[in-house]
């Protein structure tokens, strides 16, 4: 299970950012990963690498900021494909590719059949007016939203999840008051506070035939789940300003993870886009 909600502010006069994403990753704690760092294949790309083996060197999340560009990736539980394709490998090829979207996603069509059912949200921040798309694999659709507040999860983008729409509102009270740049380190305190909140959005009867079992656990937006060894294991901060500036911030647990008594170390990179 993975969250993320998305501030799109190009349009609002008062504010100095026109986008805001923020990010939960939700993993099991064994599964080894490199947090977010330069590539090693592509040095204007910034994101984690999955490490699990078979897995190609995914990512769950990464941005350009050379090509102007981010990719996430959700999955969507449901029935396991056998000898199912990476889904990571989706978001790291495209970060790394000059491909517009729509392209993109009719370019890797046959692949996504083969993967897990998965949602990728994509966002082109070439022009003052960001794009944000997604594209899911269950229903084969690409849409693209012009919502100032956006939210997604683990579910298809136009069925969100209680906490999807719980934590939608919680970012607009944020970024509403919140959206200069000299109250940059209260905004990003108070993102942060927003991942790392363990109130229970229930009842939930999609979440609920989803995930049947464990659905209570992960009705929040932070999740923990310590006897599964599993949970929220890296937060994601992305700030564009209208004058071009970018705040790219990762808090992840750091390997190997304790789950007693997890030690977070936090990452922060800053672009401007020419």
């Amino acid at each position: 299970m993975c969250i993320v909600f998305v501030y799109n502010g190009a349009n609002e006069t008062e504010s100095d950012y026109s986008l805001i994403l923020i990010s939960n990753r939700d993993e099991h704690f064994e599964r080894p990963a490199q947090c977010m760092s330069p590539w090693k294949e592509d040095s204007t790309v910034y994101g984690g690498t999955d490490l699990e083996p078979g897995c190609g060197g995914g990512t769950w999340l990464a941005v350009s900021p050379h090509r102007r560009k981010l990719g996430l990736l959700l999955n969507l539980p449901g029935v396991k494909k056998e000898n199912a394709k990476s889904r990571g490998k989706i978001v790291s090829d495209y970060v790394m590719s000059d491909m517009a979207v729509s392209d993109y996603i009719d370019f890797i069509h046959i692949y996504s059949k083969q993967c897990n059912e998965f949602v990728f949200l994509s966002l082109d921040f070439g022009n003052s007016t960001p794009k944000i798309e997604t594209y899911n694999n269950a229903t084969d659709e690409l849409n693209e939203w012009s919502d100032t507040y956006l939210g997604f999860s683990n579910s298809l983008p136009n069925k969100p999840l209680k906490k999807v729409e719980a934590g939608k509102n919680k970012l607009k009270s944020i970024c509403s008051r919140l959206n200069k740049i000299k109250d940059r380190s209260q905004l990003i305190d108070e993102l942060l506070h927003l991942l790392q909140n363990k109130e229970s959005h229930l009842p939930d009867d999609q979440l609920e035939s989803r995930q049947p079992v464990l659905y209570k656990e992960l009705s929040s937006i932070f999740v923990s789940i310590p006897i599964g060894k599993y949970g929220t294991r890296a937060h994601t901060i992305m700030l564009l300003s209208k004058s071009g500036h970018i705040d790219l911030i990762e808090i992840s647990m750091q390997s190997p993870i304790d789950v007693g008594n997890p030690h977070w170390e936090r990452s922060e990179f800053q672009f401007d886009l020419l």
